[in-house]
């Protein structure tokens, strides 16, 4: 029996470890909102594929997928369940209060991220989320409350051969850094500026929802990446 006792103690355990209550895939397999919910953490952006005229008009002019990108901002730990998770976007939809304000405004907004999802469900839209590979620091944070205070209520995009200068890379498709409105990619893109995630060699207009997805290859500084996209099914 003391043989047979140690025998058995010695078979290895074939059960994987179990995973950390922050673990994401890092294949890309598809997740339910509510299972990704609480490992979002501020940074991370959520790219958004439209079926609207605007949206296809975006994805026809960048060759892409995506027409539209927002960033995961939330105050609270983000293994916390409890704490609200919201979508910091600028947008021409007014169909959600402002959380800042508690009025519906077209541009830059901040929304709760599952009302923003269940409406986009509805219209048929396609959403995926990056993830960054890591929590950004105190003072990322904070460089990025500064911002949000900054642009709060901005309008969206009025000069649409702006938007459309943003695609195109050729002799007059330069831009001039104006930040009095914005469109989506812009804000993303001038908040990781401001954090210093991202060069400033080059305009924050100068960015499309695409060049936050895996279509091109954003180098990220100060030893943060993107992860692999993760498309979300449903709420």
């Amino acid at each position: 029996m003391m043989h047979l006792e140690c025998q058995v103690k010695s078979v290895p355990n074939s059960e994987p470890p179990p995973r950390p209550f922050n673990f994401i895939p890092r294949d890309g397999s598809p997740m339910k909102y509510q299972a990704l919910r609480p490992k979002l953490k501020t940074g991370d952006v959520i790219l958004f594929s439209g079926k609207g005229g605007i949206s296809e008009g975006i994805k026809f002019f960048t060759v892409s997928k995506w027409s539209h990108v927002g960033m995961v901002y939330r105050f609270d730990d983000p293994l916390d369940k409890k704490g609200t998770v919201f979508c910091w976007e600028s947008t021409t939809l007014s169909d959600l209060a402002d959380a800042d304000t508690g009025k519906l405004t077209k541009g830059v907004q901040r929304v709760e991220l599952s009302e923003r999802l269940e409406r986009c469900f509805a219209r048929g839209y396609e959403i995926s989320v990056r993830p960054l590979s890591q929590p950004l620091t105190e003072d990322q944070i904070r460089a990025l409350n500064d911002f949000r205070h900054e642009v709060g209520g901005r309008p969206y995009e009025k000069k649409k051969l702006q938007l459309l200068k943003s695609a195109y890379d050729g002799l007059w498709g330069g831009n001039k850094e104006d930040l009095s409105s914005l469109f989506c990619s812009e804000l993303v893109a001038e908040a990781y500026q401001r954090m210093g995630l991202l060069s400033e060699a080059i305009p924050s207009n100068e960015y499309t929802p695409k060049d936050f997805s895996v279509e091109r290859t954003m180098a990220l500084q100060g030893g943060f990446s993107f992860r692999k996209e993760i498309p979300v099914t449903s709420l």
